[in-house]
């Protein structure tokens, strides 16, 4: 993986909480991602992947040995009213049963997606195999960039976003709605598993009263250093969490390599934020 010279200066330890490994549809493996973090100068890291716990132990073995701090994470696919939430979890119980059963059904949920997909692509002529899609997938929960990738590699597509844009994405003549529990729900399965609820990269269609509404249920952080957001989204959601006394997360969402660039530590997440996570777990 490229290192820019950049990345290297000391600097103040700073943090990546949220990173997505090939564990669902990151292309780096776990051993990747701690590596780089490593060679970046982080200080602590989260795998965060979406609705999947699978790559948590490799992750703490891992870290244990590279003496990186490891934060576990999850991102819980939710949808609120009409608007798609996701909310990240941390520093839950790796063996609640609960948590367990959860990601272990969603990750049949998202094997039949992937299945329904590739259909309906066979069904306009295109001629994908899913057991094209496994392979390439390997142990990752299947999800469409998957597919994305795969029809790219096959020569069945031109490139990534054409594949979203003309098959697969939201509203195409392909796509098929994701599972999503609501956000109630996932909010009450990180907390019984000891965790910290908070809310993934707040975007313009999130109301401040869908963020009260979030915090009557429980949740108990905002993600507010993201790449997608503005300093003024920032400033923001900052004023939120002063005066409902909730913690700050943020990362760079990284799943892999883009335009030959890698995400993870690019940001300037401080390490306060995990001293602030861990504040509120003993409260």
């Amino acid at each position: 993986m490229k290192i820019n010279e950049s990345d290297l200066i000391v600097s103040p330890p700073k943090i990546d909480l949220h990173i997505h490994s090939n564990h669902s549809d990151g292309f780096f493996s776990v051993q990747q991602i701690i590596d780089y973090a490593i060679r970046v100068n982080l200080k602590a890291i989260s795998i965060t992947d979406h609705d999947s716990i699978s790559a948590l132990k490799e992750a703490n073995n891992y870290c244990r040995k590279k003496e990186i701090e490891f934060i576990n994470g999850i991102e819980i696919s939710t949808r609120m009213k009409s608007c798609d939430l996701h909310l990240l979890g941390y520093c839950f119980d790796e063996k609640n049963t609960d948590l367990i059963e959860y990601a272990s059904f969603f990750k049949n949920e998202r094997l039949k997606r992937a299945e329904q997909i590739v259909k309906r692509l066979n069904e306009i002529g295109i001629k994908l195999k899913f057991s094209q899609v496994k392979e390439f997938a390997g142990s990752g929960t299947i999800g469409r960039p998957h597919i994305a990738h795969t029809m790219v590699n096959l020569g069945l597509a031109k490139n990534y976003s054409d594949v979203f844009n003309f098959y697969i994405g939201d509203g195409c003549r392909c796509f098929v709605p994701k599972y999503k529990i609501s956000p109630k729900e996932a909010i009450s399965l990180i907390r019984n598993a000891g965790g910290i609820s908070v809310l993934a990269h707040p975007g313009s269609e999130t109301t401040d009263e869908d963020i009260n509404i979030l915090i009557e249920s429980g949740l108990e952080g905002i993600e507010t250093i993201h790449p997608r957001h503005t300093q003024k989204q920032v400033d923001h959601f900052r004023e939120i969490i002063s005066n409902k006394g909730l913690v700050e997360t943020g990362g760079s969402d990284c799943h892999g390599q883009y335009d030959d660039d890698i995400l993870i530590g690019r940001l300037n997440v401080p390490y306060e934020f995990v001293i602030q996570m861990k504040k509120k777990l003993q409260r």
